[in-house]
């Protein structure tokens, strides 16, 4: 009850935007598969949308992500807040991937732990460049409750850890270099180094080629990312697009 009560206050805020003169952003985007923290999400062609609305001169974000492919074998669909301020941002995120080959429950009100298709993941991330003129990303995200479980049934804490780096920058392009580890806080002996990505080891090394393509007044970032996941031995190439941002 307490978790329907606050997905209300968050649609009760984003369609009261204009009530406290607040911005609302919406952005959408292409790619040929789903990456995130070193795991295929989905490998087929991925259309996703962001909206949000921007509070304290867009510090505060609420908002919604969602995301299909083109036969509907992915499907997900996000809650988040997001506060950022001198280069810090703290986002807290409740993820939940109804696709149909899953086992868990696809009831989106279904935050049981054992059966739900939820979890919610805590990150605090912080950007060099704001401040420092370093082109140094780093972030920390650990999830906090939903499918995350070890053998006794308890929340494993997973951890996913990232650094960036842009080794090269200009008034088109960007190339971005990252790494990648994952942990976790919580687990029993039959567990071992197991976590919600995999098993305890760097698990994302990458390369990522961007290309400010400007449309009219649009700006339409064009990119390719290689990712090489050494945990699962497996290696993907990502290419997509932003089609819009408001």
């Amino acid at each position: 009850m307490k978790r329907v009560k606050y997905l209300l206050v968050i649609s009760a805020i984003l369609v009261s935007f204009n009530s406290f003169g607040q911005k609302i952003h919406l952005s959408g985007g292409l790619q040929n598969m789903h990456l995130w923290r070193g795991l295929q999400v989905a490998d087929g062609g991925v259309l996703s949308a962001d909206m949000n609305v921007g509070f304290i001169k867009d510090q505060l974000k609420v908002g919604l992500w969602g995301g299909t492919d083109f036969v509907g074998d992915y499907k997900e669909f996000d809650y988040y807040i997001s506060y950022s301020i001198a280069g810090f941002t703290v986002a807290l995120w409740d993820i939940y991937n109804y696709s149909p080959e899953l086992t868990f429950s696809k009831n989106i009100f279904n935050y049981d732990r054992f059966t739900t298709g939820h979890f919610i993941d805590l990150s605090v991330a912080y950007d060099f460049d704001t401040k420092l003129k370093v082109p140094l990303r780093l972030s920390w995200a650990t999830i906090l409750a939903g499918r995350d479980l070890n053998s006794e049934g308890k929340n494993m804490y997973s951890t996913f850890v990232y650094g960036e780096y842009s080794v090269f920058r200009d008034e088109h392009w960007t190339v971005d270099v990252g790494l990648g580890g994952i942990f976790a806080f919580n687990r029993t002996d039959e567990d071992g180094n197991r976590n919600f990505y995999g098993t305890d080891l760097v698990n994302q090394i990458s390369i990522k080629t961007t290309y400010l393509l400007k449309f009219k007044r649009f700006d339409m970032p064009i990119f390719a990312h290689a990712l090489w996941n050494p945990d699962a031995c497996k290696g993907y190439l990502q290419v997509g697009v932003k089609l819009f941002a408001f």
